[in-house]
């Protein structure tokens, strides 16, 4: 046995922020089976693995998942297995291996050669300021037979010159690793013997400067300025007492992101302090981070190095709501080929598409579309018309939308707006007659038969309003012009940055530009749309009829199959009622 590589699974892992010591038990998505649950996506239950006190793991299968002790949310703490690829030089075969005490044993060391390190940092401060001393990091490193709890004690780096924000006598804690005492032995269907790691994240806390007692909050929303001699909204405490350990001589105490030098990164205005007076940082920073977990494995006098990327954020307020658009996305549409849309992949690319529009619908339950709708008009200010292109000022989703909002929903009459007029910011228990209406509208759109018959029967108007993607390099001309191409945008062409009611509508991209659905994601719409047309084109010539609807596909299947059961019975025990069924197919004939 020969060791090629070492790899950690997962290469990526999401911590989620939690005050409470004991971890969230693990979950998956499923869809409720029950009727009033209408096939929605459920939460269930899966194998949670406990660490004891001696760092070894207990698996168990919770029987409900918590996500708080009382006021406290329980963290989300993600595991690492260490993974091998090893060649047998006896079967001259390559495979990939989780890395047990009894692969190392087979390769002739033990834990002793095996070491952990992890290096994670918060950098929001710094992205801003420009300033590395404003960055906290922390790093630690652990031998592979060292199995406590070890805390990420986080400061700021030295660069003569620059204030630090955090001092190194008063850290800021960013979690906890630890590495796992693997064990001989199976329970659940895990291997307890996998060399494993755990990151657990920091409890969710504010640090600042001691002046970061109380503080008056913007009235206004993100986006819209106070003049520099007005204060806030309703006064409240900043940071609790204990966590005023930063350094009020940092630069990031006196940031103003119109300052000079400046990068203005979006969204300019999300920190402690933007639009209230003259917009001047209160030095508050949080707890969460990202960073590289490290394993080094030395075999034979060789050293194999995994590593494995990590990050920690705010809890998940709403998990059994799946977005539209993830990690999982962007990586297929970084690293997939192109979607090719044929006789052997229809059916996956109909339930690709299905799931994307479940997910939409889901997503929807959660987005207050009447506030990004007015937010996203403000910051089109100054934009002019395009014709044959959605509104970008007032008008945008009324009404007068007749190519886009017409038959879509949002040219209801219950919609309240005309041209001319933003919806007042809202009050509690108002009605929001956009968000009401986009559930509504893809209410339907969330089960396949139904979608699959809305793409046949209304083309066009998929066509219309879903947004299309960026274009990838190779297709951008070298000089833009200033007309967007129908087929892909181009950021530099003023109207492809432009909010408007196509969808996903009024949402913002990391740049501040309009989001979209993936390249990989928009065109296997946009295939499935041309395949549909075909087949009804084909028909209405008189062609032959196709099974089109995933129910009669299954439906047909499992008659054949039931067919080929009954046959093959017939062939074994003989049909001994041969004579009576020729006699009626005579009958029949006569």
């Amino acid at each position: 046995m020969r060791l090629l590589e070492v790899f950690f699974q997962p290469p990526l892992a999401i911590a989620r922020l939690g005050g409470s010591d004991m971890p969230m038990e693990s979950f998956t998505w499923a869809e409720d089976p029950t009727i009033h649950g209408v096939h929605r996506t459920t939460l269930r239950p899966a194998v949670t693995l406990e660490v004891a006190g001696d760092g070894s793991l207990r698996p168990y299968l919770p029987g409900a998942i918590h996500f708080k002790d009382g006021e406290q949310l329980r963290p989300v703490a993600p595991f690492f297995e260490l993974w091998a690829r090893l060649e047998d030089d006896n079967r001259e075969e390559i495979e990939n291996r989780p890395l047990t005490l009894g692969v190392l044993a087979e390769l002739g060391v033990s834990l002793d050669s095996v070491a952990f390190n992890i290096t994670v940092a918060n950098r929001k401060a710094q992205r801003r300021t420009r300033c590395a001393a404003d960055a906290f990091i922390a790093r630690v490193a652990v031998a592979g037979n060292d199995h406590e709890r070890r805390a990420l004690l986080a400061v700021s780096p030295h660069n003569p010159g620059e204030e630090p924000l955090v001092f190194a006598d008063q850290p800021v804690p960013l979690g906890h690793l630890q590495v796992i005492r693997p064990l001989e032995g199976h329970a659940l269907g895990v291997d307890l013997s996998v060399l494993r790691v755990r990151f657990t994240p920091a409890r969710g806390e504010v640090y600042g400067p001691p002046s970061a007692t109380v503080a008056p909050a913007s009235p206004l929303k993100q986006g819209d300025m106070l003049d520099p001699s007005t204060l806030g909204g309703r006064i409240h405490e900043l940071v609790p007492a204990r966590n005023r350990i930063l350094n009020p001589k940092a630069r990031w105490c006196g940031y103003v992101m119109a300052g000079h030098e400046q990068m203005d990164p979006q969204p300019s205005d999300s920190y402690d302090g933007a639009n209230v007076g003259e917009s001047r940082s209160w030095g508050v920073v949080d707890d969460s981070c990202d960073g590289i977990v490290e394993a080094t494995v030395v075999v034979a006098g060789e050293r194999y190095v995994a590593r494995s990327r990590v990050l920690s954020s705010c809890p998940d307020y709403a998990p059994d709501r799946r977005p539209f658009l993830s990690f999982a996305d962007d990586l297929a549409d970084r690293d997939c080929e192109d979607p090719v849309l044929d006789n052997d992949t229809v059916e996956q690319t109909e339930a690709e598409v299905a799931d994307l529009f479940a997910r939409v619908f889901e997503f929807a339950s959660m987005v207050n579309l009447d506030a990004t709708r007015n937010n996203a008009i403000l910051a089109n200010a100054g934009a002019t018309e395009v014709r044959g292109l959605p509104r970008v000022d007032e008008r945008s989703m009324t009404r007068q939308e007749t190519k886009y909002a017409k038959g879509a929903g949002y040219a209801d009459e219950r919609v309240p707006l005309d041209a001319g007029s933003l919806a007042p910011p809202s009050e509690a228990h108002d009605r929001l007659p956009y968000a009401d209406l986009a559930r509504r509208a893809h209410l339907d759109l969330a089960d396949i038969e139904m979608l699959l018959d809305a793409m046949r029967s209304k083309r066009q108007r998929f066509e219309h309003l879903l947004r299309p993607p960026f274009g990838r390099f190779r297709q951008l001309n070298r000089r833009p012009g200033r007309i967007p191409n129908p087929r892909f945008r181009d950021a530099r062409i003023d109207r492809d940055t432009w909010h408007d009611m196509r969808m996903p509508p009024y949402m913002r991209d990391s740049d501040a530009n309009p989001l979209s659905l993936t390249w990989r994601q928009y065109h296997a719409v946009m295939g499935l749309l041309a395949r549909l047309a075909e087949k009804r084109r084909v028909r209405a010539r008189g062609g032959a009829w196709r099974l089109e609807s995933p129910l009669a596909r299954r439906t047909v299947r499992f008659l054949e199959r039931l067919q080929g059961e009954g046959a093959r019975r017939t062939r074994s025990t003989g049909d001994l009622n041969q004579p009576k069924r020729a006699k009626a197919a005579r009958r029949g004939r006569n």
